[in-house]
């Protein structure tokens, strides 16, 4: 329910759907009082909840299925943490410390790297909690909100103004360019800096074609306007002066499409 990668429609920040998910696929959620983890599920009731998901995602015209491949990979358990903590999972553990940075708790996370199992872990888990529930107020506004996005099929503008903090663009920008909804886009994010300035986060989305090297174009665009910008090919940001916003977005039209600014 609080895995925003792969979205499924239905089922991300769907509690209910999930529990019914577990109950279906004839899973025991509860031991002797307590609710288990998912490091005490057996290979075959992993099975069976990937077998359950997959007849859910087959009923839905929201989600793919080829969604159910991503459900499917590499999982690094880190032995030395306690099963039922958050950071026996790698990538938890990831999600955890990235949650305390941009939320602006930096030093809780340090505090957890360092080996602290105790107060500092549990500030950790109630930091995280609370960047999921922001992310998922953030992504269903965008969404109800119908004036944030303009899209045009091959882009989506998304204007975070007033809602997204610029600490949490980036992962905003991740989620949207994860979302069915968006699929096959190039996806570029905005939102007024305190210092009133814009800045800039863009996406490839899934399925997304485009050629464009969002690094190049991002750098390029931002330098038009005296800013400044850059990234990878898939991920990219800027910052510019907010005067030269409809000069910028115009750059970012005509740059997409540009072979100059294509990945080899």
């Amino acid at each position: 329910a609080f895995t925003s990668f792969p979205f499924i429609d239905g089922l991300t920040w769907n509690r209910d759907n999930c529990y019914s998910i577990f109950k279906n696929a004839g899973i025991k959620l509860k031991e002797n009082g307590r609710w288990r983890v998912p490091a005490e599920f057996s290979q075959e009731e992993k099975s069976a909840i990937l077998d359950a998901i997959a007849k859910f995602v087959a009923t839905s015209n929201k989600t793919s299925p080829g969604v159910i491949d991503d459900l499917i990979g590499y999982v690094y358990t880190l032995a030395g943490e306690d099963k039922r903590s958050q950071l026996r999972d790698a990538r938890e553990f990831a999600t955890l410390l990235n949650a305390c940075g941009r939320i602006g708790k930096p030093g809780v996370g340090v505090a957890i790297c360092m080996g602290d199992r105790n107060a500092m872990l549990t500030a950790g888990e109630e930091i995280n909690a609370q960047y999921r529930t922001t992310l998922r107020n953030y992504i269903s506004a965008i969404f109800s909100e119908k004036w944030r996005v303009t899209d045009d099929g091959a882009n989506a503008f998304v204007n975070g103004d007033g809602l997204v903090v610029q600490d949490m663009l980036g992962a905003v920008s991740s989620l949207l360019s994860g979302s069915p909804t968006l699929a096959g886009r190039l996806v570029f994010v905005r939102t007024l800096a305190p210092d009133g300035t814009y800045k800039f986060s863009s996406r490839k989305s899934l399925g997304c074609a485009s050629r464009a090297n969002l690094g190049l174009v991002m750098r390029h665009c931002a330098e038009s306007v005296k800013g400044t910008g850059g990234g990878h090919a898939a991920a990219a940001g800027c910052r510019i002066p907010s005067s030269s916003l409809d000069s910028f977005l115009s750059c970012l039209k005509a740059a997409v499409n540009d072979e100059k600014f294509a990945t080899s």
